[in-house]
């Protein structure tokens, strides 16, 4: 995450979160779902997106993109899956949990200033672990959003322009940035 403003944004900078927190997916799934979907029993793809795909934030242009790419790769891969059902067993018992929490209590973040802890509390690592595992020990698809905000936030988008901007400004998103410390 660079924490940058987008017109401060290197092409190194862009070109790095990217490859980080978009291109790695496609280089993963290229790498195993063919096996995956030669096997009768399938597998479980997980991808880590964030709350910020759909949100978006101010200094956080080329984050956010790469985080609302991986929404809609999962979408697709779902899509995918479905259409290659009749051709590939494996596709028919293939799992795909999409993740989406809101700020995470990491390194990474930890010079994020949190907007509101009451409507945005940070989401402790481990929580969101045992979760993941928990919907891949049940054998199920699905989406992950925690906290409670990140599993409404998709409204957001369906309300007018200019409540949005209140919201916006409620919350403090974006103001979040302000502060950050890159930690490289």
């Amino acid at each position: 995450m660079n924490g940058k403003s987008l017109l401060s944004l290197s092409a190194a900078e862009v070109q790095r979160n990217f490859n980080v927190n978009l291109l790695s997916h496609f280089h993963t799934l290229h790498a195993f779902l063919p096996a995956m979907l030669d096997r009768p029993e399938g597998g479980t793809i997980v991808t880590v997106s964030s709350v910020l795909g759909h949100l978006g934030a101010s200094h956080l242009s080329d984050y956010t993109a790469a985080k609302a790419g991986l929404i809609a790769m999962h979408t697709s891969l779902r899509a995918e899956l479905s259409s290659l059902a009749a051709q590939k067993s494996g596709a028919r018992q293939i799992r795909t949990i999409l993740v989406k929490p809101g700020q995470l209590s990491t390194p990474l973040f930890a010079s994020v200033k949190t907007p509101s802890s009451f409507f945005g509390p940070v989401v402790e690592p481990v929580v969101l672990a045992k979760k993941i595992v928990q919907m891949v020990d049940k054998g199920r698809s699905g989406v992950i959003a925690e906290p409670f905000y990140a599993r409404q936030i998709e409204w957001l988008g369906v309300l007018p322009h200019g409540l949005q901007s209140v919201a916006r400004w409620f919350s403090g998103v974006d103001k979040a940035m302000s502060g950050f410390a890159a930690s490289r």
